[in-house]
């Protein structure tokens, strides 16, 4: 059995025609499952663990980049074994590209071939992410592995990065148990400005900001420092499309 979770923002008027042509394509393809709706009142945390006790096959975001990141912390609380799927809805959706989902009718028909693919994550303090944490520059103190420490100088981002949703280093790779660092520093020049960028790899990295500026992870959630960034022991099982960039 399929269970889809609908996050709280798509009761609003503009959505209903989008989720009723999602709910009859579904049908049309033999996925029709139980239907749950994120409110006021029923966090999606709630549902997840009351909906797990009738060990469904699969469960599906029907939402943005924070419903999934969302799923992925509440399904591997509970059982790390599940497969998860997603449909997106609306804007933020920069996952469902990386995973070769264009819009919610291919997402449909991506449920219905049902390719998965086991990927890593990256968990920061308590807190699992599938693509990247990014953070500032500015006051930001990282420890590399254990064994150095990067301060950078000037302004810039620090990204690091599990899936690169822009597909453009392909260095990264969801499935290699490994953590892309990417600094990026702005270097001001007389006519234009120039960016330089430092790569690393690693499994481990320890981060404070000494300002008290918070990590962004999935595009979507902040996260305080200090934080401690690995790569989770637990490995992700989800539908993707044959376009995935990975």
């Amino acid at each position: 059995m399929h269970i889809y979770i609908f996050d709280y923002f798509l009761n609003k008027k503009k959505y209903e025609a989008t989720i009723a042509k999602i709910e009859t394509r579904l049908t049309d393809l033999g996925l029709n499952g139980k239907n749950c709706h994120i409110g006021p009142l029923r966090s999606l945390k709630s549902i997840v663990k009351e909906e797990l006790r009738n060990t469904p096959k699969t469960i599906v975001a029907v939402g943005n980049n924070n419903t999934l990141n969302q799923l992925i912390n509440a399904t591997l609380e509970e059982d790390n074994n599940i497969t998860i799927g997603l449909i997106p809805v609306g804007d933020n959706n920069s996952i469902a590209g990386a995973l070769g989902i264009a819009d919610e009718d291919q997402a449909c028909n991506v449920l219905a071939a049902r390719l998965i693919e086991a990927v890593s994550l990256g968990k920061i303090n308590d807190q699992y992410f599938f693509t990247s944490a990014q953070i500032t520059n500015q006051e930001t103190i990282m420890e590399i592995g254990g064994k150095y420490t990067i301060e950078p100088t000037g302004p810039g981002t620090i990204n690091i990065i599990n899936l690169d949703v822009s597909a453009s280093n392909p260095k990264i790779d969801p499935k290699d148990a490994l953590l892309e660092v990417l600094v990026s520093v702005v270097k001001k020049g007389v006519l234009k400005n120039t960016v330089d960028v430092s790569f690393i790899q690693t499994n481990r990295i320890i981060v404070n900001n000494l300002i008290h500026k918070n990590f962004i992870i999935d595009e979507s959630i902040e996260v305080r420092t200090p934080a401690e960034i690995t790569v989770a022991k637990e490995k992700l099982k989800i539908i993707v499309g044959k376009e995935r960039i990975f």
